[in-house]
């Protein structure tokens, strides 16, 4: 029965209509609301935060991923990227504005002004934004999702659409519709661990600059990270080895380092604790950071991320469940509408040690986890349709994949060749009239300009002429050639 509570506006009564509504402001849900809105449709976006981005602004994961044909932590060399469309413009956009691509790391990019990006592109695409606005329940009738029910400030209200993309990062639009699903692995339900991202700001980082890579920077701050363990000075157990990113601002370095295992994404009490906990190993590693290490000694913890960065929860059973044969034989498909060759990046559920990282290898890839050199993967359309509810599309890390497949498919310039492809399914679908699972998915890719194309050699991703002025002043100021 459709809720009758009021809106803010005191009115009560049918629920305001959309030809699309997209659930979830992170890259995916940004890409599908921009995707549907410039085909036409009339687009409501749903974000529980005050701004879009998920896991890129509020869990502040960096850098992005996904898209590269080259190795992101080898230095020098062409870069490349498989990803086009929407993401290639949301980063030629950061770049532009000095907030894409750093000294060490080429897609570091800077989280504030992504809010400002993708606050400005969907404004101009005419997409409806609704902020500190969050799902609270779908309303199924005949097998098709009528309206949703959403909750904020202003009290529950209902918005009902023809189509409907799960960008919530859990499926829990999907899940609210009764779509079956799974949780984590198939041999326990656990899932991968979780991290609590921070900043260290006031770096010295001259010296890691003059290694000319990120492997190496971060092998100048190993040997002090071992020594600690072994000596039992520092007790942390989370990580077996150091990890930092390279970010665009002066002074500033981004750190994955945080490990909160055993937790589930889908319980309050466990994101709670992973919360907290998040937060106390990010105070021990900076202390001792700034304790013990040279480049770190007038450095300060500048920020930690409002949320908890969660990998893994629901699987929506699809039409076709990705697997670890298609990430590592880069198998393609005719109705494939985004291309990565990222590993599978399994944060181990349970302890320190990652199934992927070659033995010493400080997080090195070992073989059988990604793509052979110079190949990609695919994935395909069928993989975000279900047969149980045929006009809701799950065009995020929920998307139907193994355990082992979504560790690679998760990551955020993936995401958001996923949600475009998604967004210009559901603009389709309205304007057939038809449901979203009737829409060929190879009909969808033919709509992805660049996904038979070869890997994008140009701007951002290289260096261009207008872009020499920002490299420039960043060499200047680290006193290193550009």
């Amino acid at each position: 029965m459709v809720s009758t509570s009021p809106s803010p506006t005191g009115r009560a009564g049918a629920p305001e209509s959309f030809d699309v509504i997209v659930c979830g402001g992170g890259p995916s849900g940004v890409a599908a609301a921009l995707a549907a809105a410039r085909r036409g449709a009339r687009t409501l976006l749903v974000e529980r935060y005050g701004f879009c981005g998920g896991m890129a602004t509020a869990a502040l994961v960096n850098p992005f991923s996904g898209h590269a044909f080259h190795d992101q932590l080898v230095p020098g060399g062409r870069r490349a990227s498989l990803i086009g469309g929407i993401f290639k413009e949301i980063a030629s956009e950061l770049q532009k504005r000095g907030g894409f691509g750093s000294v060490l790391m080429d897609a570091a990019f800077d989280e504030e002004l992504l809010k400002h990006v993708y606050d400005t592109a969907l404004l101009r695409a005419g997409v409806t934004v609704r902020y500190h606005t969050q799902l609270a329940g779908a309303n199924i009738a005949g097998g098709r999702i009528q309206f949703i029910d959403t909750i904020s400030k202003g009290g529950r209200e209902t918005f009902s659409a023809h189509t409907f993309v799960d960008c919530s990062g859990d499926g829990d639009l999907a899940a609210a519709a009764g779509c079956p699903f799974g949780v984590g692995r198939d041999s326990d339900g656990l899932t991968q661990a979780m991290t609590v991202s921070f900043r260290m700001a006031n770096v010295d980082k001259r010296a890691m600059f003059a290694t000319g890579g990120m492997r190496a920077a971060r092998a100048l701050v190993e040997p002090y990270f071992q020594k600690a363990l072994a000596s039992g000075e520092l007790h942390y157990p989370h990580r077996n080895f150091i990890h930092f990113y390279d970010h665009p601002r002066p002074g500033v370095l981004h750190f994955n380092m945080t490990r909160i295992t055993c937790v589930s994404g889908l319980s309050p009490v466990d994101l709670t604790r992973a919360e907290i906990e998040g937060r106390r190993q990010a105070y021990v590693m900076s202390d001792w950071l700034i304790k013990t290490v040279p480049w770190f000694r007038d450095a300060f913890l500048d920020k930690i991320a409002c949320q908890v960065g969660v990998r893994e929860t629901r699987h929506i059973h699809g039409l076709y469940t990705m697997t670890m044969e298609d990430i590592v034989q880069a198998r393609k498909f005719p109705d494939g509408i985004a291309r990565s060759r990222y590993f599978i990046d399994i944060h181990n559920p349970t302890g320190a040690q990652d199934p992927h990282q070659k033995a010493g290898g400080k997080g090195e890839v070992r073989a059988g986890f990604g793509p052979p050199p110079g190949d990609y993967y695919e994935v395909p359309f069928r993989s975000l349709i279900n047969a149980h509810c045929p006009n809701v599309v799950v065009a995020c890390r929920a998307l139907s994949a193994t355990h082992e497949a979504a560790a690679a498919v998760r990551v955020m310039a993936t995401m958001h060749a996923i949600g475009e492809a998604a967004g210009i399914a559901a603009a389709e679908s309205v304007k057939r009239r038809c449901e979203i699972a009737a829409i060929p998915g190879e009909w969808v890719r033919s709509q992805i300009d660049y996904i038979d194309q070869p890997p994008d050699y140009g701007a951002p991703w290289n260096p261009v002429d207008d872009a020499a002025p920002v490299e420039a002043g960043r060499a200047a100021e680290i006193g290193v050639a550009g």
